[in-house]
């Protein structure tokens, strides 16, 4: 298992160095890492968020526009949970008996409490919350929860969501990047 998450993360590394050096790809990789974050059935296995605050080291690095990305991330951090709305939705509780999400029985438990307690905020909470973020969506749709509700949450939340991680990144790489540097000369 150590050896998978090795790779994960050998991955993502790869995924940050082609973006900074082929900028024009990172729109399609912060649209596929944010759907993969945010999409119930592969959101155990994808880095979104580490990817998505590494674009943002890239951008402010690079000084690419930060528009295109950020607009991928939203858009893939929506359709993401779309789809596991629509999973929960249409399959009900048939939905948490296949694999993966069958392994993790105990976090579709919690993000149902969690559902319970916050109803529509749940959605847009649960977003800035890693272990919520791909697991409210579907026990909403199990749940019958209105589409707007859903979608209106599901919308507002993923915009903040990725604007804020790219953020994240491109203000730690202004804060700190000296700091980098400074270590390199010293330390190098």
């Amino acid at each position: 298992m150590h050896d998978f998450f090795a790779w994960i993360a050998e991955t993502a590394s790869w995924l940050l160095e082609y973006s900074r050096h082929h900028p024009e790809w990172a729109f399609a990789i912060a649209l596929i890492s944010a759907f993969g974050e945010s999409f119930v059935g592969i959101s155990f296995f994808v880095p979104g968020t580490t990817i998505l605050v590494g674009l943002g080291v890239v951008i402010h690095a690079t000084g690419i526009n930060p528009i295109p990305i950020w607009l991928g991330a939203a858009f893939g951090a929506v359709t993401g949970d779309w789809i596991s709305y629509w999973i929960g939705h249409r399959y009900k509780e048939h939905a948490l008996a296949v694999w993966p999400i069958s392994h993790y029985r105990d976090q579709m438990d919690r993000a149902l409490a969690f559902f319970r307690r916050w109803g529509t905020w749940a959605i847009f909470i649960g977003r800035f919350m890693g272990p919520f973020r791909a697991t409210v969506p579907i026990v909403a749709g199990i749940s019958q929860m209105a589409f707007w509700p859903f979608q209106i949450a599901n919308v507002t939340s993923a915009i903040l969501w990725s604007a804020s991680l790219l953020a994240l990144g491109a203000l730690g790489n202004a804060a700190f990047g000296p700091l980098g540097e400074l270590w390199k000369a010293w330390f190098g």
